[in-house]
C-alpha cells in the first residue's frame, strides 16, 4: 500500500511539475508588446530625467535612452518567451533594432563630415558590411553540427554572435560621431 501512494504522489508532482504554470513561457504577441513598450517608456522618463540632471549632453542623452529602450526591450521579451524560438527571435529583432540606430548615427556622421572626407566614412562603411557578412558566414559554418556538435543552441550562438556585430557597429558609429562633433 505504501509503495502505491509514493508512486501516486510521484505521478501527481510530475504532472504538476511538468503543466504549465504561472512562470512558463509566454509568446510575445502584438498586445504584450505594446505592454512591455509602455513599461519601457515609463523607465525612460526616469533615465531621461536622471540624465538631464546630470547634465549630460543632448546627443548623450539620445543615444543612452536609444540603447536604453533596446536593451530594456530584450530584457522584458526574454521574461516572457524564453524558449528557444523566442530567445532567437528576440535577439534578431534587437539586432534589427540596432541596425536602424546604427543607420540613424550613420547618417548623422556623415551629414557633418566635410564633402571631401564623406567617401572615407562610405569606404569604411562598406569595408564594415563585407566583414560583417564574411564573418556572419563563418559563424555559420562553425555552427555546423560537425564542428560545433549542434543543438539548437547553435541558432541561439549565431543570433548572438550577429547582435553583437551590430551593437560593436553601432557603438563605434556613434563615437566616432562624438569625436566628429566634439559634443562629449
Amino acid at each position: 500500500m505504501r509503495y502505491l501512494i509514493l508512486i501516486s504522489g510521484l505521478l501527481l508532482f510530475q504532472a504538476v511539475s511538468f503543466s504549465q504554470s504561472k512562470n512558463a513561457p509566454v509568446e510575445v504577441t502584438p498586445t504584450i508588446e505594446k505592454k512591455i513598450n509602455q513599461e519601457i517608456e515609463k523607465e525612460v522618463a526616469l533615465l531621461k530625467a536622471t540624465l538631464t540632471k546630470a547634465k549630460e549632453s543632448a546627443t548623450s542623452i539620445e543615444f543612452a535612452i536609444d540603447t536604453f529602450r533596446i536593451e530594456r526591450y530584450y530584457e522584458k521579451y526574454m521574461d516572457y518567451d524564453y524558449t528557444t524560438a523566442g530567445m532567437s527571435s528576440s535577439t534578431y529583432n534587437v539586432a534589427n533594432k540596432y541596425d536602424s540606430l546604427l543607420n540613424k548615427y550613420y547618417k548623422r556622421f556623415l551629414s557633418v563630415l566635410a564633402q571631401k572626407d564623406k567617401a572615407v566614412l562610405v569606404n569604411a562603411q562598406k569595408s564594415w558590411i563585407a566583414f560583417r557578412d564574411n564573418e556572419l558566414k563563418l559563424v555559420s559554418t562553425i555552427s555546423k553540427d560537425e564542428y560545433s556538435g549542434g543543438g539548437t543552441m547553435q541558432q541561439l550562438v549565431d543570433a548572438s554572435e550577429y547582435l553583437d556585430i551590430i551593437k560593436q557597429r553601432t557603438i563605434a558609429i556613434y563615437l566616432h560621431y562624438l569625436r566628429a562633433t566634439q559634443d562629449y
